[in-house]
């Protein structure tokens, strides 16, 4: 190879690299736009998260509690229920002893 192929050869390849790297610098610039959106919608995504979060953890807070208090409600009224029941039986015994004791 003389020297004047030698320079078409280098020439042609520098070219061929020079399109290269156009190319390269192209894709990285989509690349970073892409990252870009990607981040954008990572951090839609985050404030969504957050909202439904926030959300869920007062509905669901508040639903707890009131079901909390309506099962407070309950074992109240099933104690004094079972407590006047005891009473009823024990009268109903006195009234079995007196009445077979007669």
């Amino acid at each position: 190879m003389d020297n004047e192929q030698f320079q078409e050869f280098v020439v042609k390849h520098l070219m061929n690299l020079s399109t290269d790297v156009t190319t390269l610098k192209g894709d990285v610039s989509s690349l970073k736009g892409d990252v870009s959106s990607l981040k954008e919608d990572v951090s839609s995504l985050k404030s969504t998260v957050i909202r439904i979060e926030t959300r869920m953890e007062n509905e669901i807070i508040d639903k707890i509690k009131m079901l909390s208090e309506g099962n407070k409600l309950h074992d109240d009224r099933l104690n004094r229920h079972e407590k006047k029941i005891n009473d009823l039986t024990k009268q109903v015994n006195l009234h079995d002893i007196k009445l077979s004791s007669r």
